[in-house]
């Protein structure tokens, strides 16, 4: 067991050749990722959010959605003092290229890769902007939307062999139907926030029985001072 914990990413990506998925969110113990009016900065603790930057600096691989870009419009670095440390490749689903050509995540000043997940619907005009400032565009195959296990198989081609999802509640919600994520990290704060409209960690239409929920195993639980860190394994349905 121990072994297969220390060598997970590389298991997962010499066996399938896909990268190891971990979804992290941060929330309030009601299960709400931000406010009603959007505000999400700050639900956890000074010592929560560094410890996510350990996250940052172990993955090759970081991944939002759009949406998340043009509401915090965040850096994706790895904020550490250490002169070890890393930026992961910053990833962004983006099906149509809505991206803006200042956001913060074309970084001149961090050695690492930006790529923009887009579909066949993206335009050749927006596609060359971005590769203008430094981004890579990916086009993924799919009609509508970016769809995961295909845009996983495209970053296993790269050698991107592990990936954390820090994304809102539809990232979060199509990762776990499309069955990518092999590892669930969620930080709770002692808050509670309320509102029917303030988004959850994972929206969607849910399940109609309280068996086809998704369950997680191998649960580890860590305290940040007043947070506390849940930590799981998203268990097969063969299991």
């Amino acid at each position: 067991e121990k072994c297969r914990k220390l060598n997970e990413v590389f298991i997962k990506y010499i066996t399938t050749g896909r990268p190891f998925v971990i979804l992290k969110a941060a929330a309030t113990l009601d299960g709400r990722i931000a406010a009603v009016g959007g505000n999400s900065k700050w639900i956890t603790n000074e010592k929560s959010r560094q410890y996510v930057h350990q996250l940052r600096n172990q993955v090759d691989g970081v991944l939002v959605g759009i949406r998340t870009i043009q509401k915090d419009d965040p850096m994706l670095t790895t904020r550490l003092q250490s002169r070890s440390s890393k930026d992961p490749i910053r990833i962004v689903v983006d099906s149509t290229l809505k991206i803006s050509l200042r956001a913060r995540v074309f970084n001149p000043q961090s050695k690492a890769m930006t790529i923009i997940a887009t579909t066949p619907k993206a335009s050749q005009k927006k596609i060359r902007a971005i590769e203008k400032q430094g981004g890579k565009v990916m086009v993924i195959p799919s009609r509508n939307r970016v769809h995961f296990n295909l845009l996983m198989e495209a970053l296993g081609k790269k050698e991107v062999t592990s990936v954390l999802i820090e994304g809102g509640s539809q990232i979060n919600t199509s990762a776990l139907q499309e069955g990518i994520v092999d590892k669930i990290v969620l930080f709770y704060a002692p808050r509670i926030m309320g509102g029917k409209k303030a988004p959850l960690i994972v929206g969607g239409e849910g399940v109609s029985k309280v068996e086809d929920a998704f369950l997680l195993h191998r649960i580890r639980t860590r305290r940040f001072g007043d947070d506390v860190m849940i930590e799981g394994y998203i268990k097969k349905r063969s299991q």
